[in-house]
């Protein structure tokens, strides 16, 4: 027998917001899209969005550069680029990869001048490879070893021998929740550790900023990175929050536009975080979109994002 699923009126009214969930299959059903881990639709709101923006933001003097909404500073969401969340979207001229998240951005800021010979890295047996390549390759510039948390036959941490593997150790980089496995990490006892033995720690959060409440002050991670094409927003854009010591001691890795404070022939003052590490024209409209995906996200119940101030 097969059994009919009826949509309520909340949800019917949700699907109607996806445009490709009106496509129909080959045999004359109702799309039904089951991969949003990998990569998640887009609602009418996000599409929208991404179709109006078309001036340089607060850098030549028309009226649209600087009018609101357009200035992702006075989005509604908490991923605008405020004083309380750096974005650090994918920089057009970096990489073609649409895997060039902001959380290998934020590999960069926390990379060579702070990770030398002799120090350790601690990751997961569960690690993407988006949170695993990049800490190899860092290992062999700068000849750090690389340590993993074991995982047992149910894909749960094993954290029986944490405070040997963090021995040492100058970073902790851990996912929030597993791509594979779904498994949830539990931050509640890494990260207080890892603070103890003196690791700066971060956490990725692709897979957990749309799915598990997110107060990242209450968290205490000290970067935390997280995908836009993950949570109903667009491509190459991502959003890493840091914590403002942290960025405040960091230099630039891009150079360049609107980093820049005072430009002398000689020398230049660089900018405060996040405007720092935002060189040149940013990815404006879908620095907006992504805005635009995590407001319709809390209009839908998400409890993400409810608290991002950086101490």
């Amino acid at each position: 027998m097969t059994q009919t699923l009826r949509a309520d009126a909340k949800t019917e009214r949700i699907i109607a917001d996806f445009p490709i969930l009106a496509r129909p299959t080959s045999r004359g059903k109702r799309l039904v899209y089951l991969d949003s881990a990998a990569t998640s639709q887009k609602p009418r709101a996000v599409i929208q969005a991404l179709g109006t923006i078309t001036s340089n933001i607060m850098r030549t003097s028309t009226g649209e550069s600087t009018r609101s909404p357009n200035a992702p500073p006075t989005s509604t969401s908490t991923l605008a680029l405020s004083s309380r969340v750096l974005s650090a979207p994918k920089h057009p001229r970096s990489s073609g990869s649409a895997t060039h998240r902001s959380d290998k951005l934020s590999r960069l800021l926390v990379g060579d001048h702070n990770i030398t010979a002799g120090d350790a890295i601690l990751l997961t047996e569960l690690e993407h490879h988006s949170d695993l390549v990049p800490w190899q390759l860092l290992a062999q510039r700068t000849g750090a070893q690389l340590r993993f948390i074991p995982v047992d036959a149910r894909g749960i941490h094993v954290l029986d021998d944490l405070d040997r593997l963090l021995d040492g150790c100058k970073l902790v980089a851990i996912s929030h929740v597993s791509n594979t496995l779904g498994t949830i990490a539990p931050l509640e006892t890494l990260i207080p550790a890892a603070h103890a033995g003196r690791c700066v720690v971060l956490v990725d959060g692709a897979q957990g900023a749309p799915h598990l409440p997110l107060d990242v002050k209450a968290l205490d991670a000290d970067f935390y990175a997280f995908s836009g094409h993950k949570m109903l927003g667009p491509t190459g854009i991502g959003c890493l929050y840091g914590k403002r010591a942290l960025l405040e001691a960091m230099p630039p890795f891009l150079s360049g536009g609107d980093m820049i404070r005072k430009v002398e022939y000689t020398r230049t003052t660089f900018n405060d975080p996040p405007r720092r590490f935002e060189a040149g024209t940013s990815n404006i409209a879908d620095a907006i979109a992504f805005g635009v995906a995590a407001d319709y996200l809390t209009a839908l119940g998400c409890r993400g994002f409810a608290s991002t101030s950086v101490r």
